[in-house]
């Protein structure tokens, strides 16, 4: 009896301990992955740069392409972190409604279902939704010229600015300004002083972006480039993110109509920017401004006072010897010395928006009539004209 229950507690006992390891054992290992082979992403990064990033990862391991024929652009609006590069892929397609499919020597992204079908548009888009045309006109000028001629760009109306003339107007750029005359208040015309200002390398135009924008819509105007930093979290994985520069205006209009007047609403927002590479690393200097104003059609505003420094470096000394490398004896140490040149600049941003016509109105404006229903018009109305002109019978008798 006893040696019964010592083998039913042994049998027991093996059960328990062997068989679920014979199960685990009979389970799929999982890979292991190269510490390589992971990535992370920031949310901001657009699909189609993480798609680049991850077809990298793709043609070194498994020598396959990945291919997005329609470049999305969009931001992945994600997180990838420390994620295996095709575990992190599908993560990206799935969250934006896209997949991808397999070929023997590439990976092929396509469009999956947005799930839109059945959405509703936030705004109604018909033939009557009206469009604001935005002109703009970015120019970087001296700092110390546009003081000196203490031109208020607040006083912009009707294409004219305001400049005040003080005691410095005797120089030399005043005077090819001015025309030699002596002025304390007077009023120019803006495309005649950034002419001017250019003429005398005091100033350059950066760019006359043009863009229309739907009523109540954001648009957005940049001049400059996009710049990806590379860095590592503190588990050491390798993280892209994606950062804007340049000149960078963001304007959303809104035509308001209160009884008879009709006027546009602008909420502006104006960046400058520039990238340098300092001790630490990268460094993104920013000068940004916002505001919101009131403008009739075709009227015009300014947004300035933005500054920004530029620092030269040049070599003066003896020529010829201030030039030679340090190896030469240490002369250029001796005959030259290294000069730097800071420069105050201003950016003004000029912007004149104006009220499109709406589609429809443009449609009916630019309609033409038919040729023939309009000569057949024309001969009914003869033909009328005629038949009221001729005597009836009565009047012969």
């Amino acid at each position: 009896m006893k040696a019964r229950s010592v083998l039913l507690f042994i049998a027991l006992l093996v059960t328990i301990l062997i068989i679920p390891r014979l199960v685990f054992a009979q389970e799929e290992t999982p890979r292991e992955y190269d510490p390589e082979e992971y990535i992370s992403l920031d949310s901001s990064v657009p699909i189609n740069a993480a798609l680049e990033i991850i077809n990298g990862f793709s043609q070194k391991y498994e020598n396959k392409l990945l291919i997005d024929s329609d470049e999305h652009r969009q931001p992945i609006g994600v997180v990838v972190d420390h994620m295996h590069w095709k575990r992190a892929l599908e993560y990206i397609l799935r969250s934006n409604h896209l997949e991808y499919e397999e070929h023997p020597r590439h990976y092929q992204v396509l469009s999956g279902k947005t799930g839109t079908d059945d959405a509703q548009p936030e705004g109604e888009i018909t033939s009557r939704v009206r469009e604001i045309e935005i002109n703009a006109v970015f120019f970087e000028a001296d700092y110390g010229v546009i003081s000196e001629f203490g031109i208020d760009w607040s006083t912009l109306y009707n294409g004219k600015v305001k400049v005040r003339v003080g005691s410095n107007a005797g120089s030399q750029v005043s005077q090819g300004l001015f025309s030699a005359q002596v002025v304390t208040e007077k009023f120019l015309n803006v495309t005649a002083l950034i002419q001017a200002l250019e003429s005398w390398e005091r100033g350059q135009i950066l760019a006359k972006p043009q863009v229309r924008i739907m009523d109540g819509q954001e648009g957005k105007i940049k001049v400059g480039k996009n710049f990806f930093l590379t860095t590592r979290d503190f588990a050491g994985n390798t993280r892209y993110s994606e950062y804007e520069s340049g000149t960078i205006l963001t304007v959303i209009p809104q035509i308001i109509e209160e009884d008879s007047m009709t006027f546009i609403h602008l909420d502006i927002r104006a960046e400058k920017s520039d990238v340098e590479v300092g001790q630490l690393g990268v460094v993104k200097k920013i000068t940004e401004g916002r505001t919101q104003v009131l403008a009739l059609d075709g009227e015009e505003t300014a947004l300035a006072g933005l500054f920004s420094t530029q620092t030269t470096r040049v070599r003066k000394g003896i020529p010829f010897l201030k030039d030679l490398p340090w190896w030469v004896l240490g002369l250029r140490y001796l005959t030259g010395y290294d000069s730097y040149n800071s420069t105050k600049k201003e950016l003004i941003i000029l912007i004149k928006s104006a009220i499109v016509p709406a589609l429809n109105d443009r449609s009916l404006a630019g309609q033409k009539p038919d040729p023939y229903l309009e000569q057949k018009r024309r001969f009914q109305e003869y033909e009328t004209r005629f038949n009221n002109a001729r005597p009836s019978n009565k009047t012969r008798k």
